[in-house]
């Protein structure tokens, strides 16, 4: 028992194991192949009021029964090659309903989901989104309004490089 526990503390101390973290929660630092992504802030948007007029820009009239949800986050590429954050990054509720990003090119707050360099970070500092009070790109869902209250939690599932292993999943707080 004595050696299991002293070769466990060694390979903590030396950095050895998987500490790769692919799943979590929001506001922890999740790993999708060579990027970090952190969700800082998820919540329902409302067109009546600001600063949500911004990040709505451009989006068409829901009907009475969605709403638009909005994932505020970082993506950090730790790898040596550009990082694409892909299209098909979803949000998922308990009953099976997902839900891909929508579209936000009127809006300067939204993510680009362009290729992200080796050592940047998306939002980029000097962007809107960098500078907002989030300092974090949006990326937005028309989602039904059951699934924001009735369907929780939600997960925002995003696909390894490649598609290949199981997608990082991260439990959105709304």
């Amino acid at each position: 028992m004595l050696v299991l526990l002293l070769a466990t503390a060694v390979a903590a101390a030396t950095g050895c194991g998987d500490n790769e973290k692919t799943s979590g929660a929001e506001g922890e630092f999740i790993n999708v192949g060579d990027a970090v992504y952190q969700v800082q802030l998820t919540r329902l948007l409302n067109r009546g009021s600001l600063p949500d007029t911004d990040y709505l820009r451009g989006q068409p009239p829901l009907t009475s029964r969605e709403d638009y949800l909005a994932s505020f986050m970082t993506i950090k590429n730790d790898g040596n090659k550009p990082y694409l954050p892909p299209r098909d990054m979803k949000v998922v509720d308990t009953q099976g309903n997902q839900y891909l990003p929508i579209p936000t090119p009127q809006s300067s707050f939204g993510l680009d989901f362009l290729p992200i360099p080796p050592g940047d970070t998306a939002p980029p500092p000097d962007s809107p989104a960098g500078e907002g009070p989030d300092h974090a790109a949006m990326v937005l869902f028309r989602i039904k309004s059951e699934s924001a209250t009735d369907n929780l939690p939600l997960y925002l599932d995003v696909p390894q490089p490649g598609g290949k292993g199981k997608p990082a999943s991260i439990r959105l707080d709304i």
